[in-house]
């Protein structure tokens, strides 16, 4: 009687405990879970780039075509380090930025202000683009810039499958 007794309560604890497991979570909210996903992103791609095995800027993903000595990876490293350490600032702000935004209080001034934020990281961007060139041999540019012609040419293609398919799609 006493065995049935702690078979029976342990039964019903295990058979609760595996219950409460499968409720349903409460959700986080959106923006807590876009902010850690950003977070989670930007810690990626800054690992992508001390490894040195995948390239964190979309532009620079043919790296690996371009067959770079361990000098010129290095060099290469260097020059993506101190430029995601020049934009840290702009990139803080426009966080803070997306976050106003998110809660509604977001004014014409922070937009302009996004925007001339925007710009300036892609200005730096262009720059670490022509420093990074600076560090290749001729046929390495050579490689390079077909590289960027083919990725303009399959850019433009998948432009124009999109427009297509918006034209034909009926509304």
């Amino acid at each position: 009687m006493f065995v049935r007794r702690i078979l029976l309560i342990s039964l019903t604890l295990a058979l609760g405990a595996v219950a409460y497991g499968q409720q349903p979570q409460s959700p986080a909210q959106d923006g807590d879970l876009r902010r850690q996903t950003m977070r989670q992103r930007e810690g990626r791609s800054q690992e992508r780039i001390g490894r040195g095995g995948r390239y964190g800027f979309g532009k620079f993903r043919g790296m690996r075509e371009l067959n770079l000595t361990d000098e010129q990876r290095q060099q290469q490293r260097a020059i993506f380090q101190h430029h995601l350490e020049s934009i840290k600032a702009q990139r803080e702000e426009l966080f803070k930025l997306r976050e106003k935004r998110e809660q509604g209080s977001f004014t014409d001034e922070d937009k302009a202000r996004a925007k001339a934020l925007r710009q300036e990281i892609h200005n730096s961007m262009q720059g670490v683009e022509t420093e990074f060139e600076n560090i290749l041999t001729p046929e390495q540019r050579t490689k390079l810039e077909q590289f960027k012609t083919e990725r303009k040419a399959r850019h433009d293609e998948m432009l124009k499958r999109h427009q297509e398919r918006r034209e034909n799609t009926p509304q």
